[in-house]
């Protein structure tokens, strides 16, 4: 029997080549793995109710879930119900129909990452 032959990792590099290297980012994963918002697409790979189902069983954070009727490009839109409350459920609609439709593929899961900023004056 002929022994196996093991290549050194020069042998197994392109000429011209002394070493390789690798690079990996590790995060924490993210629980639950949406932010704040995500845009599901017609042809998305998880559709609305299985992605609502998913973040029931994942956190206590409350979403809402909306429908995109006859669309052809965008199939749901899932919210944090506390952006839903401070912008409003036609405001945050528009906003994505308008912004973020133009730049998705129907296939795709957009999440969204949203930064609110409240200015309150009152006099006392």
């Amino acid at each position: 029997m002929s022994k196996p032959t093991q290549r050194s990792a020069q042998q197994s590099l392109p000429a011209g080549t002394a070493e390789q290297m690798i690079r990996v980012r590790v995060k924490a994963l993210e629980i639950p793995p949406i932010k704040d918002g995500i845009v599901i697409g017609r042809d998305a790979a998880i559709g609305g109710e299985a992605m609502t189902r998913t973040l029931r069983l994942m956190t206590n954070e409350k979403f809402e879930r909306f429908v995109i009727p006859k669309d052809d490009i965008i199939q749901d839109v899932i919210l944090r119900s506390s952006v839903v409350r401070k912008l409003g459920k036609e405001r945050m609609l528009k906003f994505i129909m308008d912004r973020i439709k133009p730049v998705m593929t129907d296939n795709e899961l957009l999440m969204l990452d949203i930064d609110i900023e409240l200015v309150i004056e009152d006099s006392l």
